[in-house]
């Protein structure tokens, strides 16, 4: 049953299932008390330890390199393809920029470049809401 479970977490649909489980994993309380608003200190069910142990599961069978369910990134299966997107990154680009830049060469041992977000505009930071319904439309 935690093998299901592990896969039925990897699911788009799930993922407040998820993010609940770990959570709730993460503070040693009841995922399933998080799931349905619970008192999370009581007794763990057995469906609590099913989701922890799945929460592990998926964890396990999530591969570093791509970051896909082992069982998709390594699926022979003729008929599954992938494509690639392309994404950016302006934090990473803005500091690639600066460590091109003389301020990269005049760093003393200890310093480094970080980045701090800020707009042009002086209108409030994106939201991640706005960055969640931009996926959408894509």
């Amino acid at each position: 049953m935690p093998d299901f479970l592990a896969e039925v977490l990897t699911w788009n649909n799930n993922y407040y299932n998820a993010v609940a489980v770990e959570t709730a994993v993460g503070m040693g309380l009841r995922p399933t008390a998080f799931i349905n608003d619970g008192d999370p200190r009581g007794e763990w069910s057995r469906e609590d330890k099913k989701l922890a142990m799945a929460f592990t599961i998926m964890q396990r069978e999530t591969c570093q390199k791509c970051g896909q369910p082992l069982w998709i990134c390594r699926s022979d299966n003729k008929n599954l393809q992938f494509k690639a997107q392309k994404g950016v990154c302006y934090v990473t680009a803005e500091l690639e920029k600066a460590a091109e830049s003389r301020a990269n060469k005049n760093l003393k041992k200890g310093q480094y470049l970080f980045a701090v977000p800020y707009m042009f505009d002086e209108s409030p930071l994106p939201s991640r809401r706005e960055y969640l319904e931009s996926l959408n439309e894509d």
